[in-house]
């Protein structure tokens, strides 16, 4: 969504993780929203620990 890596692109993941500093990069922006994306996707009842989980899971299923 408004050029977000999808699920699957490792390229695209690794791009973005060094743009921004590493994976704590990556889930604190997550968290606390980054330009177009709002905090915690949009959905404010999630935990820090959720939102850092669904970033991990993402990675993960991008072979990272």
């Amino acid at each position: 969504m408004l050029g977000a890596p999808k699920i699957g692109e490792a390229a695209a993941w690794k791009a973005r993780i060094d743009a921004q500093g590493g994976v704590d990069a990556i889930v604190e922006g997550a968290i606390n929203g980054i330009n177009q994306m709002p905090a915690r996707g949009g959905d404010p009842s999630l935990s820090d620990e959720e939102v850092q989980e669904a970033v991990e899971y993402m990675l993960g299923q991008s072979g990272l």
